[in-house]
């Protein structure tokens, strides 16, 4: 397995960069940690990206997309992929105390965990074209983006995270299971989904539109 040879892109380090020093100043400035999880958000974004660089690297046929390494790291990618547009809701904490310093804080970090969700989601699609066609991958990308506002909701409402199918299935099954059998309450769960859902598709589409216009 190559793992040698994975760059991040400018685009992300810049803002990873800033994200990170935006952390740390807010820390002495303030005197206040209470964002600090967010380093913690943006590794969980970063997570989907590498897995993505690591199969670009070892599938190179579509022979090689049926293969256990691509499915097993298919799965992880698509079970940590939620992670990265998920800081983007972090807006959420704001409040008046530093309004605007933390206004650009959490956007450095919500576009860096963007940027690599972006960036993974086009290298699992140029994986996928390998072994299927155009429209059917374009259906592909489709749910799996559709799977990830589904995953958001489910973290930031329900609190779930990527790691629970493995170590608290019980409780996340049921939880998924409530979204699809109480009515109460239902409307605005599939309104947000559907307002992830908008979000991400249109900033995938407009993002590998740039790719492919500037030939990346």
């Amino acid at each position: 397995m190559k793992i040698r040879g994975i760059k991040i892109p400018k685009q992300i380090k810049y803002f990873l960069f800033l994200s990170i020093v935006l952390n740390i100043i807010r820390v002495f400035l303030f005197g206040n940690k209470s964002f600090l999880y967010i380093l913690w958000n943006v590794f969980l974004a970063s997570i989907p990206f590498f897995i993505s660089s690591i199969l670009i690297l070892n599938i190179n046929t579509k022979k090689d997309v049926v293969r256990p390494l691509f499915i097993i790291g298919f799965i992880l990618w698509l079970l940590f992929l939620p992670n990265a547009p998920y800081v983007i809701t972090d807006f959420i904490h704001l409040s008046r105390a530093h309004l605007m310093y933390d206004i650009f804080f959490i956007f450095a970090s919500a576009y860096t965990s963007l940027l690599f969700g972006l960036y993974s989601i086009l290298n699992m699609e140029r994986l996928l074209i390998l072994k299927f066609s155009k429209r059917i991958v374009d259906i592909f990308i489709v749910i799996i983006i559709f799977f990830t506002s589904f995953g958001i909701y489910l973290g930031r409402f329900l609190r779930f995270n990527s790691w629970d199918l493995f170590i608290s299935h019980d409780s996340l099954f049921s939880g998924i299971w409530s979204i699809f059998i109480q009515y109460e309450g239902s409307i605005n769960t599939w309104a947000y989904i559907i307002l992830f859902f908008s979000f991400i598709y249109v900033s995938y589409l407009s993002f590998k539109s740039d790719r492919i216009n500037s030939k990346f």
